[in-house]
């Protein structure tokens, strides 16, 4: 009887047994589970993460937003299909800005898939880290003032004379060699509060290369870098607190990306460039700047946007770099990449350049796009 311990088949009488027939067969598939999770990695992985620049922190959030909105609306040409086989949780991408550097430096890690820079690596470091790389627009680095100045006067700058401000030669306003630059406009006996980044940074990279190249004393001393031993002033973290600072101190100075100057309302200098005009960050200036850079990627996109001698051009300009990784083993998740990249390239334009960043030119986009198409998950 089926009911009778007697005929060798005990009967579940007790609450507690019962609870145990239902619990231990759960917790076993739990750690199956787990344990499948753990050897397949990021298999199944599908949202997209990555890290870096600040400077482009607003281009790739708003461009994600767009994409994953993008992907997420009906398809006319597949009736009853919607969506995005990797939007999942309603995220899709996530992106931290570490800075340029720490975005580089994450890469190490297998969960990100890609990082933003606003300096390319040489092809040396392409190589150690098995990673390829190519511009996705074009920005630019403001100099940024808290300075009283009468409505409609800009405060013109060279690189000669920042790097004399930022070497702690220049400590007053109304210094004779600002004056000089600037006839006609009076300038506050007020002090000059230096501020610079304090963590690494591409933008910091692209504004001291404006001042070595226009400053011999900067170029033999403190040179240019992501990190560099700034002879005077106060740090800052990230392009938030670089922000902060000029906006809450009276006489200070400092550099974002013109985007992010211009949503916070700060100040930007006009800027010498090579053939001696003062010019204020613009798409025209930035576009003009780019003008004669080769955008083949014949040398992986190693070489840095060089300073054009055009008459308009804005001397600060960089250019913004994504690189993702190489090694086939990651290939399901850079392809993933590649598709949100692509739409970045092509069919984001007028939100970059409503961000203040400048979409690169339309013969540059193609060959990024063959470029792409050539280098990405191929061995390294």
């Amino acid at each position: 009887m089926l009911g009778s311990p007697d005929d060798g088949v005990p009967v579940l009488r007790t609450p507690a047994a019962r609870w145990r027939s239902i619990i231990l067969p759960v917790v076993i598939l739990l750690a199956v589970g787990i344990v499948a999770l753990l050897l397949t990695g990021r298999g199944q992985q599908t949202e997209i993460q990555g890290a870096g620049s600040t400077l482009a922190q607003p281009l790739i959030e708003r461009s994600a937003t767009a994409f994953r909105d993008a992907q997420a609306a009906d398809d006319p040409e597949r009736p009853g299909a919607t969506g995005n086989d990797w939007v999942l949780n309603g995220n899709g991408i996530d992106y931290e800005p570490v800075g340029s550097m720490g975005g580089i430096q994450r890469l190490s890690d297998p969960e990100i898939d890609f990082a933003v820079s606003d300096y390319p690596l040489t092809a040396d470091g392409l190589k150690q880290l098995a990673v390829t790389q190519f511009p996705i627009a074009l920005g630019a680095i403001a100099v940024v003032h808290n300075v009283e100045l009468p409505d409609g006067r800009d405060l013109r700058l060279d690189a000669d004379t920042l790097a004399a401000i930022y070497l702690g030669e220049i400590t007053r306003w109304n210094d004779r060699k600002i004056a000089a630059l600037n006839p006609g406009v009076p300038m506050p006996d007020s002090a000059v509060a230096v501020v610079h980044r304090s963590d690494g940074s591409g933008s910091t990279k692209g504004f001291t290369g404006y001042l070595s190249a226009g400053s011999p004393r900067w170029q033999s001393g403190p040179g240019t870098g992501t990190l560099v031993d700034w002879p005077t002033g106060t740090g800052a973290e990230r392009t938030g607190g670089m922000i902060e600072q000029v906006r809450d101190n009276a006489g200070s100075i400092g550099y974002v990306e013109f985007g992010q100057a211009q949503r916070a309302g700060l100040d930007v200098v006009a800027l010498a460039n090579e053939s001696g005009n003062y010019v204020r960050p613009s798409a025209d200036a930035i576009l003009a700047a780019a003008s004669s850079h080769d955008w083949s990627g014949k040398d992986d996109y190693a070489a840095a946007l060089g300073t054009s001698d055009a008459t308009s051009a804005y001397p600060a300009t960089v250019g913004i770099y994504v690189l993702v990784k190489r090694d086939p083993e990651f290939q399901q998740q850079t392809e993933r990449t590649l598709g949100y990249l692509r739409f970045l390239l092509n069919d984001f334009g007028s939100g970059t350049e409503e961000l203040g960043y400048v979409p690169m030119p339309n013969a540059a986009a193609v060959s990024i796009e063959n470029y792409m198409a050539k280098t990405v998950t191929s061995d390294a």
